[in-house]
């Protein structure tokens, strides 16, 4: 990845690459950043009512295409998605569920903040999904990002099925 390349611009553009044409989510505080890289990547916003509609639109769009991404805000989001996540790790359908996180120096200086238990531990989130995705990835450093991206898609669609990637705002 060049130093002038955005993580969000790398991952878009990696997913494309892997036949994804369109991300489905639910626009939140911690990914309205994120969300500004989609069309310009290449790819389509299908906005949901709800996140966990969302998921199981992107659950169908996996088996139909061969992978499918989700875009969901930390916490609440990323929580009301999981049951889909669930389902779509059950039945082996190969899910990118990409979450915006509060910024790292939120996250670093343990501030309490919403979308939160309220106790400065921000990776309680990821924890829960580590039990229905095959790799999880925070991306923190610019300069490990792109091989972090590259490693948890290949797990996504080598070891099936979902991997969650939380990308700080």
């Amino acid at each position: 990845m060049s130093s002038s390349t955005t993580i969000a611009t790398y991952l878009f553009t990696r997913l494309r690459q892997l036949g994804v044409g369109a991300i489905h989510g639910v626009p939140g505080d911690y990914n309205l950043d994120l969300l500004d890289y989609v069309k310009p990547s290449g790819l389509t916003w299908v906005g949901n009512a709800n996140e966990l509609n969302a998921a199981y639109a992107t659950d169908g769009y996996a088996r139909i295409k061969g992978i499918g991404a989700i875009i969901t805000t930390f916490g609440v989001g990323e929580l009301s998605a999981v049951n889909a996540i669930a389902g779509a790790y059950a039945e082996l359908s190969p899910v990118v569920h990409i979450v915006g996180t509060p910024p790292r120096a939120s996250q670093d200086a343990r501030l309490l903040i919403h979308h939160t238990f309220a106790d400065g531990e921000y990776g309680q989130f990821a924890k829960m999904h580590a039990h229905v995705t095959v790799a999880q990835t925070s991306l923190w450093d610019p300069r490990t990002s792109a091989q972090q991206i590259d490693t948890v898609l290949q797990q996504c669609l080598t070891a099936l099925p979902q991997v969650q990637s939380d990308l700080p705002s």
